[in-house]
């Protein structure tokens, strides 16, 4: 009689640890691979497939105060803004009611990496996590500006905020943002924007780099503008 063959158990343990770590190394490389880089288009033209600018938003729509702020990923003071003062805008002022603000894109020509942030949170922003998103990377924009390749240490951030990477992969490959992040942009532009970050209030542009009590001050001067009743009209 023929002698059993040896059992293929080993080999069959062996080829599933290679098939997880080629799954490892796929996820690994999707990170590390040098991203195709983003051309910014001229703005003199019409908008980028079409796309109208839009930011993203939080608070209510009814808000009577109205804050639009242009920043840019690599951006120092939009980083410090960020890091100092938008957690209390968020916890304080966001949950009064009187509050809109809205975060516009608007990467500068002089700033390599700042265009592949945007999109990496325009992404984040499709999964309802901009704002975590805006603050791992602003908080930690000395580590990944003058990088290389910087969609590692992004796509980090990402998976600490426990985004769907499958998905943001998949949105930041294919630069699905990107259209909309021009549109911002040339809406800045067009504004003569000159630096960031840039604030306006109720349309009006700020001037300034505002402090969390100065916005305390303008949240609580305009909304008291705002709910004065009109002025009856002059008996004649």
């Amino acid at each position: 009689m023929a002698k059993a063959g040896r059992s293929l158990k080993p080999f069959y343990v062996a080829l599933g640890v290679v098939a997880v770590a080629g799954a490892a190394l796929i996820v690994w490389a999707a990170g590390a691979r040098a991203p195709a880089p983003i051309v910014m288009a001229s703005c003199s033209g019409p908008p980028l497939g079409g796309v109208e600018p839009r930011g993203v938003s939080i608070g209510p729509d009814s808000a009577p105060v109205q804050i639009t702020e242009y920043a840019d990923f690599e951006c120092p003071a939009c980083a410090q803004f960020t890091v100092l003062t938008m957690p209390d805008v968020l916890r304080r002022l966001i949950p009064t009611g009187k509050l809109r603000w809205t975060f516009m894109d608007f990467p500068l020509q002089q700033h390599a990496n700042s265009p592949l942030a945007h999109v990496v949170a325009a992404c984040a922003a499709a999964q309802g996590q901009f704002w975590p998103m805006e603050y791992a990377m602003y908080d930690h924009q000395n580590d990944w500006y003058a990088l290389d390749n910087p969609q590692g240490k992004l796509f980090g951030y990402a998976q600490g905020l426990g985004l769907d990477m499958d998905s943001l992969r998949v949105c930041v490959t294919q630069r699905r943002p990107w259209p909309r992040i021009e549109a911002n942009r040339c809406t800045g532009e067009r504004l003569g924007l000159e630096g960031t970050p840039t604030f306006f209030v109720n349309g009006h542009a700020l001037g300034y780099i505002p402090a969390y009590d100065d916005l305390v001050r303008i949240v609580d001067s305009v909304s008291a503008l705002a709910a004065r009743p009109a002025a009856a009209p002059a008996r004649r």
